[in-house]
């Protein structure tokens, strides 16, 4: 008689050693220029290290205008008080976005694990 649809799971001693991915991840936002956002992911990185976070995944997200803002310029150059607006807003562009995702892999630095009960905990620590 066989068996259909049925998967059976067998796991090893090294499979259950092994970390598991998707347990434990921090999400941090850095906010400004390129360089003033990677400066605080520096300095901020060394410090998650010490608690047994790594980076995992880094996404810049460039800063824009918004478009309601350029269509409000626009409409105030009949007034010609939109006109500085709108050069000020075709020069200056708004502070950009770096998204890091962190995630708890073990405190090389420290021997004793950190055991995280929720995200509320999770959140508290990463922010001091």
């Amino acid at each position: 008689m066989t068996r259909c649809g049925v998967i059976e799971k067998t796991t090893t001693e090294a499979d259950e050693a092994a970390p598991q991915v998707g347990e434990q991840f921090i999400v941090r936002t850095y906010i400004g220029s390129e360089a003033a956002a990677a400066t605080s992911f520096q300095a901020d990185s060394t410090r998650m290290a010490s608690l047994g976070c790594f980076p995992v995944i880094q996404n810049w997200e460039p800063g824009r205008w918004r478009t309601g803002a350029f269509i409000a310029a626009l409409l105030l150059c009949f007034l010609i008080v939109g006109i500085p607006a709108l050069i000020y807003m075709l020069i200056v562009t708004p502070d950009g976005t770096l998204i890091v995702t962190y995630a708890f892999r073990g405190s090389p630095m420290d021997e004793k694990a950190i055991n995280w009960r929720s995200t509320e905990e999770a959140i508290a620590v990463a922010q001091t």
